[in-house]
């Protein structure tokens, strides 16, 4: 499930980073999507807008509906594994 996160988290590179980033540049927040989508106390969308704003703050100026998009992207993927 880490590696669907990571694909899909990497592909859409939400602060512009991967242009210049190392690969694991967002595996910090990866995991933390993952353990937090384990315990099952939020949607994956809420999850995935709160740890990127969290990490990266004033950077992240991503509107929680594209992290909605996102999460759908990641679920649909893990329903097909």
């Amino acid at each position: 499930m880490f590696n669907i996160i990571k694909e899909v988290i990497v592909k859409w590179d939400p602060i512009h980073l991967m242009g210049f980033a190392p690969p694991d540049e967002y595996d910090y927040e990866c995991q933390l999507i993952l353990d937090r989508f384990v315990k099952g106390q939020e949607t994956l969308g809420k999850i995935i807008y709160d740890v990127f704003l969290e990490s990266f703050s004033e950077e992240f100026r991503i509107d929680i509906s594209k992290c909605m998009e996102i999460a759908d992207e990641i679920e649909s993927r893990i329903g097909h594994n």
